[in-house]
C-alpha cells in the first residue's frame, strides 16, 4: 500500500527520492524479536518479584491464634445459656401463643 502511494506521488512529478529497500533486513527483525523476548522476560521477572515481595509481606503479618479465639467464644456462648433459667408458662401465655397461630392460620388459608 505504500509502495503505491509511493508510486502514485512520483508519478505526478513531486520529485521524492528513490526508496531504497533497507539493507540487512533479516537483522531488524531479529532484533525485533530479540527486543521482544527482552521486553517480555523482563515484565515477567517483574511480575515475578512483585508476587515475592507481595507474599513476604502477608507472611510476616502477625496471624491471630484462632483457636484460642475460637474457645473464647465457645465459652461465653456457654456461660450465656448457663445462665439462662427455665420459667414455665402460665395458662394465660400458652392460650394467647395458640391463638396467635389459629389466627395466622386461618389468615392463610
Amino acid at each position: 500500500m505504500i509502495k503505491r502511494l509511493i508510486a502514485a506521488l512520483r508519478s505526478r512529478g513531486r520529485g521524492l527520492p528513490p526508496v531504497e529497500s533497507p539493507v540487512g533486513k533479516e537483522d531488524d527483525i531479529c532484533h525485533a524479536r530479540r527486543g521482544f523476548f527482552k521486553r517480555a522476560a523482563v515484565g515477567a521477572i517483574s511480575v515475578t518479584g512483585t508476587a515475592g515481595v507481595a507474599k513476604g509481606v502477608v507472611d510476616s503479618m502477625p496471624k491471630p491464634d484462632l483457636k484460642q479465639k475460637y474457645d473464647q467464644d465457645a465459652r461465653a456462648g456457654e456461660d450465656e445459656l448457663q445462665s439462662w433459667e427455665y420459667v414455665q408458662m402460665s395458662e394465660e401465655e400458652k392460650s394467647d401463643m395458640i391463638k396467635s397461630f389459629t389466627d395466622s392460620y386461618a389468615d392463610r388459608a
